[in-house]
């Protein structure tokens, strides 16, 4: 298999493919019914961004493990993509519109900062092309920029955290309608 398959397989077939099982999976749990799935999914979730974090910005003595970073990360925003999901589900049915809205608002936030954080793209068209590449590049590699851009894309990580531990207590779950 050449490099470039075991990349596209990797980086696209693979996360795209356990995003769908990890539906049927939550499918088949009834994950509505059962919040602590919540907390479950924002820890792997958690787990895997920062492990394609460190492999992408830390560990760079690897060819493979930045093969591997990608689909990480991408596999950890599949994860939180559900995870959001299922509490934006369970908040509705608590009728806790405030919950609900923070955690929409936080998964929107956090998959506009994904776009900057995980690729020079967003940075590129965001300061135009007249900026130069050396300039982007300089700031998509500053310490800060990695931080800060990596924070604003775990918001929808740090909600669901936050409402499976806080807000499951704070509302109790309407039964469903059916």
């Amino acid at each position: 298999m050449n490099q470039v398959m075991q990349s596209f397989l990797l980086g696209n077939v693979l996360p795209s493919s356990l995003f769908i099982l990890l539906i049927a999976l939550v499918a088949i749990l009834e994950a509505a019914h059962w919040p602590r799935a919540l907390l479950v999914l924002a820890l792997v979730a958690l787990t895997l961004r920062v492990l394609g974090i460190v492999i992408t910005r830390i560990l760079l003595v690897s060819q493979f493990l930045l093969v591997i970073s990608s689909p990480i990360i991408n596999l950890s925003i599949s994860v939180t993509i559900v995870g959001v999901f299922l509490a934006l589900i369970l908040a509705a049915r608590a009728r806790s519109w405030y919950w609900f809205a923070a955690i929409l608002l936080a998964a929107i936030f956090g998959a506009l900062g994904a776009n900057f954080a995980f690729s020079i793209y967003g940075l590129r068209v965001f300061l135009g092309t007249d900026s130069g590449v050396q300039l982007v590049s300089q700031i998509y590699l500053d310490p800060w920029y990695i931080v800060v851009s990596n924070v604003i894309a775990g918001l929808g990580i740090l909600m669901i955290l936050l409402y499976a531990l806080l807000g499951q207590r704070q509302t109790a779950v309407a039964p469903a309608a059916g």
